[in-house]
């Protein structure tokens, strides 16, 4: 049986209000992955201001080196299970269901 996956979506929406269609997409986007594969999975949609005010999104700092590097292209960043996992777009729904299915697959981290 598969793990009930963590992800976890990084948006610039706060600062970009233009990129809100991209976290939409992408959303949407899981959500149809998820139905195809039957994984389940909680989905969170935290914007970059957001992360950083609260310590729940700790494990965003992860990003933070290619945020510097990058700025805000670096989003939408997904994280699955608290580990950064693609970032700079929405992927396609092949990349996405690659990536889903080796995550569920895993051991379930220790928290």
């Amino acid at each position: 049986m598969a793990n009930r996956l963590r992800l976890t979506i990084l948006s610039v929406a706060c600062c970009q209000p233009q990129t809100a269609v991209h976290d939409k997409r992408y959303i949407e986007l899981i959500r149809q992955v998820l139905a195809e594969t039957g994984l389940e999975a909680d989905i969170d949609l935290v914007t970059a201001t957001e992360a950083q005010m609260s310590i729940h999104y700790f494990f965003i700092g992860e990003i933070l080196p290619l945020f510097k590097k990058y700025g805000p292209a670096v989003a939408p960043a997904l994280f699955v299970n608290e580990r950064l996992t693609l970032f700079g777009g929405v992927p396609t729904a092949e990349r996405l269901k690659e990536v889903l299915m080796k995550a569920a697959s895993e051991p379930p981290s220790e928290l």
